[in-house]
């Protein structure tokens, strides 16, 4: 048998709609590109071939002719528009090059406020809660940048930064220099501190002697349980380097769900020592704690130390800041703690109050 007479007698393919949808968006490229190029499909990049192997290089780069040349919506005010990629005309979140808001975070020296005091890098940052809420809500990226209190009037006269978080203190100081910020809220403390304990049958009795000894604390990025018991142990001279590590997972602090978890680890579990809420403690019975069910008691606890509560003040926005981003991001914060609760939580305050002509905190 000859080749010829192989091919003739070879069973001819269906050809499938799939394939003949295919071709059709492969045609309307290739116009699209005509249009585009005023010649033929090969001074567009396309080669027409017999074989699959041309056509399925066709396709690609007719896609991407779709995308960036012919196939796209003629309004070029749109962000994303319906294509080959974008079917259904999805419009993004804010503009990948979009100018972002930026706060500024100012602090003396490291604190749990302190960028550089982020101490494990998987976890959540105190800011994290905060700037995807206020991203969703004004549509704009959000950036908080370490300051020190000197840098804040400068970069808000030059018009890099928009806002800044400030201790009442820190406000006064900028405004001995120049008077470049208005305050739009105030953040009131909440009244949540943590207590430091270790189990009363260990040997831990102050705040070194948790060096190179396992941890329970509270729920990751948790101001108090988390953040605010690292600040604690920092200052006592142990960082979290000489905190022992979990094996599972690898290399590890130890978390937990809530203080109440972290109690019971620190009472009948192996970790003697860790950090629990300081108004479950004071609930607490003097005796009789017990496993099941599962109870506490003082005298189970030694108490170590009291972590800080968190404490900062007046919310500002720079004097040349757009009006209409003040007054979006105002609204923002003075309705977080009823509408975006994990907001003022995770911030470790109870709420943001406005502000009233004068710059007083409102009621």
């Amino acid at each position: 048998m000859t080749v010829a007479e192989a091919r003739s007698t070879r069973p001819q393919r269906v050809r499938r709609p799939k394939q003949l949808k295919l071709r059709g968006a492969i045609s309307t490229c290739i116009l699209a590109a005509r249009q585009r190029g005023g010649g033929s499909p090969a001074r567009a990049g396309i080669q027409i071939g017999p074989t699959m192997q041309t056509i399925r290089s066709a396709a690609l780069l007719g896609a991407l002719l779709a995308v960036s040349a012919g196939c796209k919506s003629d309004s070029s005010n749109e962000l994303f528009s319906a294509s080959l990629w974008n079917p259904f005309d999805f419009k993004p979140l804010f503009a990948v090059d979009q100018e972002p808001i930026r706060i500024a975070v100012v602090s003396d020296d490291q604190s749990v406020w302190d960028v550089r005091a982020w101490w494990d890098l998987r976890d959540k940052t105190p800011w994290m809660e905060f700037c995807s809420a206020l991203a969703g809500y004004a549509r704009r990226p959000v950036q908080v940048v370490q300051l020190k209190p000197f840098q804040v009037a400068a970069q808000m006269t030059s018009g890099r930064l928009d806002f800044a978080m400030l201790s009442a203190a820190q406000l006064e100081e900028m405004r001995a220099d120049a008077d470049v910020a208005n305050v739009i809220a105030y953040a009131d403390a909440q009244d949540r501190t943590g207590l430091v304990v270790a189990s009363a049958k260990s040997d831990i009795t102050s705040v070194a002697d948790i060096a190179d000894q396992r941890f329970a604390f509270g729920p990751r990025g948790d101001p108090v349980l988390h953040y605010g018991a690292a600040k604690l142990l920092d200052d006592a001279g142990v960082p979290l380097e000489r905190i022992q590590r979990e094996l599972v997972p690898i290399a590890a602090l130890q978390y937990h769900i809530s203080s109440f978890e972290a109690a019971k680890e620190i009472v009948y579990g192996l970790t003697p020592v860790g950090v629990i809420l300081r108004s479950e403690y004071d609930r607490y019975p003097d005796t009789g704690g017990q496993l099941i069910p599962t109870s506490f008691s003082k005298d189970q606890l030694r108490v170590l130390g009291e972590t800080a509560p968190v404490n900062f003040g007046p919310f500002v926005a720079a004097s040349a800041a757009n009006p209409d981003l003040v007054e979006s991001v105002r609204m923002f914060l003075i309705t977080a703690a009823a509408k975006r609760p994990q907001v003022t939580d995770s911030l470790g305050i109870a709420a943001f109050n406005g502000v009233d002509d004068t710059g007083h905190k409102t009621p």
